[in-house]
């Protein structure tokens, strides 16, 4: 038997954070829930744009003793991207989760390495749409050696970050117009599980913030990168290349012996990633 707490309030970490924290870095570590590692909750908790008033949407699944078995979860907006993320594989536990799917009338995000969850959805009568995306790995044992542009330094260890200075690089570098509003004291606050060590800059002679590598790792096997941007008058001079081997390096030495990224983009085949796994739409 099976019970459904829901995220409590529209608080990004509320006293139930650092559960789902714990349940999805031991079971999104690797394998069938890679794609939505803890990473990616905190990501989405920090994001400016979450939608706080869906977070009640969240909903967590305990077993008999407490014990957090089962997280269904969204990406920034719950209409068009839900996740069954589950420790164990038992048909009565997934069978509540799709059921609280189909209640919402979300469609699925669902790694195709999930056998069990794929069955239990085509008994409900969902369809797979398509590839969603996929993650991408980095073998930790390659060389990370890379070569930074002459007039570019990247931010050393124990860098004081300039807020203001982070978040321009990132509005910049995913090719927004005009000038961000400042973040709220809210999004400057720490997140639960910061490291500003894995907060990887290219800077230029004059100090400006260039190209961008977030890589989040606390420990396990597993580090997951996210963001990464580079201002449009910076790029192809090899930043974003030298922004990710950076961060890979320090979350290597923290004991990361791999790390991942949702994306499908060339830039990280060509630097060296390869597939893991993917994961598919599906709708009903």
């Amino acid at each position: 038997m099976y019970t459904i707490d829901n995220y409590k309030s529209n608080i990004r970490f509320n006293e139930q954070y650092e559960e789902i924290y714990l349940f999805l870095s031991k079971s999104a570590d690797k394998g069938y829930n890679e794609h939505f590692h803890w990473a990616r909750f905190e990501w989405m908790m920090c994001h400016s744009f979450l939608d706080v008033d869906a977070l009640t949407y969240i909903a967590i699944f305990r077993d008999s003793s407490g014990e957090i078995v089962g997280l269904i979860t969204f990406d920034t907006s719950y209409k068009d991207r839900a996740y069954i993320i589950h420790a164990v594989s038992d048909k009565e536990l997934l069978s509540a989760m799709v059921e609280y799917v189909v209640e919402k009338g979300s469609s699925v995000k669902v790694n195709s390495q999930d056998t069990a969850l794929i069955e239990v959805l085509q008994e409900y009568h969902f369809h797979n749409r398509g590839k969603a995306d996929c993650v991408l790995e980095f073998d930790l044992e390659n060389d990370l050696q890379y070569v930074i542009p002459y007039g570019y330094s990247i931010s050393p260890e124990h860098f004081e970050i300039d807020n203001r200075k982070y978040q321009l690089v990132i509005h910049k570098g995913f090719d927004n117009d005009g000038i961000p509003e400042k973040w709220s004291d809210e999004l400057l606050k720490p997140s639960a599980h910061f490291n500003s060590d894995l907060k990887i800059f290219a800077l230029d002679l004059s100090k400006e913030y260039c190209s961008h590598c977030g890589i989040w790792y606390t420990h396990g096997a597993t580090a997951y990168i996210e963001p990464v941007a580079t201002v449009p008058q910076c790029r192809k001079l090899g930043l974003a290349t030298a922004v990710v081997y950076e961060a890979m390096a320090r979350a290597k030495k923290s004991g990361a012996k791999r790390a991942i990224v949702i994306s499908d983009q060339n830039f990280y085949h060509r630097i060296g990633f390869k597939e893991s796994s993917e994961y598919d739409t599906w709708t009903r």
